[in-house]
């Protein structure tokens, strides 16, 4: 091996703690000899199929989780017991490496556990000790699959006072993934519910929504502005532009929310609708992951762009946005698709 191939071997194992596999040093310029020829003299020790350790770095755990990783292919993140050991969560057992993919069914390797996921968002992805690893809100949602309520309390509340991971987060999690009957979701909502106070968590959410809307460039709205309905009952909406009919609502119970609460929002929600009015509903993923989205779509409304069509499924909506014409720019340019808002928006 020439001493430029060993410069890069060393480098990205260095980054990696002191594993590669083979497909990178391929792409990196290594020849199929060269590899070979350095798992030969023993400077790579095979760990998995196509992945090596270095031989100038000794085992370790977070070595073991970076081999299952990159044994797992593209993509794939540690995950569960393995992330929150790499998040250094509390009182977490010690288990086998784990890791996630998303797609495909994964490939099967000896001494990993291999989960597979419909999707793995931005948001779920980070890195921890160089090693790619699902979020920390993501990874204790996965932890309430494998492991009883009690670790998961531990856990999150640990996470919480390290600063590990906030509540906006932990509640994003939950409303974009904790979906009825997902393994994890009722562990996490238990451990959120015993670590805060329901009515504080929404009052927090709707003064970060002033915030949001103060420091944006919409017009002033109203705020607690009350609407008479045409059943002629009242409601009083969170913010509100009047004179364009526009109202927003903060929904600070959609993680934890049951289906009465759904039925009863919704009926007050299409109730709005029948009024004249366009309400649009944001919650925490919202305000933290998607805002200039939702910022794209109250200007459209403002600017009284096309409505937006609504379709209820799995407990969230789908908004879909027409173009508004060719001939308008700017700001108020072409709005595009949004990802959901909200349920029963």
């Amino acid at each position: 091996m020439t001493a430029a191939a060993d410069v890069v071997l060393s480098t990205l194992a260095r980054s990696q703690s002191g594993h590669v596999s083979r497909r990178q040093l391929r792409s990196a310029g290594l020849s199929a000899r060269q590899i070979d020829g350095a798992v030969g003299r023993r400077l790579l020790v095979a760990v998995h199929l196509g992945v090596y350790r270095h031989s100038a770095w000794p085992e370790s755990a977070t070595g073991r989780i970076m081999a299952a990783v990159l044994g797992a292919g593209d993509g794939a993140v540690a995950s569960h017991r393995s992330a929150a050991r790499l998040w250094g969560l509390r009182d977490v057992p010690r288990w086998r490496p784990e890791v996630t993919v998303a797609g495909a069914s994964p490939h099967v390797r000896a001494g990993i556990v291999v989960h597979r996921s419909d999707r793995i968002d931005p948001e779920d992805r980070a890195t921890v000790d160089g090693v790619p690893t699902t979020a920390a809100a993501r990874t204790l949602l996965d932890l309430g699959a494998v492991v009883p309520f009690g670790f998961v309390l531990v856990a999150a509340q640990d996470a919480l006072l390290r600063r590990v991971v906030d509540l906006a987060q932990l509640l994003s999690a939950l409303e974009r993934l904790g979906r009825r009957g997902r393994r994890g979701t009722a562990a996490l909502r238990a451990a959120v519910a015993a670590s805060t106070n329901a009515e504080a968590l929404e009052s927090e959410l709707e003064a970060k929504l002033y915030r949001r809307l103060r420091e944006s460039p919409l017009p002033a709205p109203t705020y607690q502005h009350e609407l008479r309905l045409v059943d002629r009952s009242w409601v009083r909406l969170d913010v509100a532009w009047p004179e364009h009919r526009v109202a927003l609502e903060a929904d600070g119970r959609r993680w934890h929310a049951i289906a009465k609460d759904f039925e009863r929002d919704l009926a007050r929600h299409n109730a709005i609708l029948a009024s004249g009015w366009r309400c649009y509903r944001v919650g925490w993923t919202d305000l933290t992951e998607r805002w200039p989205a939702v910022l794209d779509l109250l200007e459209g409304a403002l600017r009284g762009g096309p409505a937006p069509a609504l379709s209820f499924f799995g407990g969230s909506t789908t908004v879909k946005v027409v173009d508004p014409p060719e001939n308008e720019s700017g700001r108020w340019g072409s709005l595009r698709s949004v990802r959901p808002l909200a349920r029963g928006a």
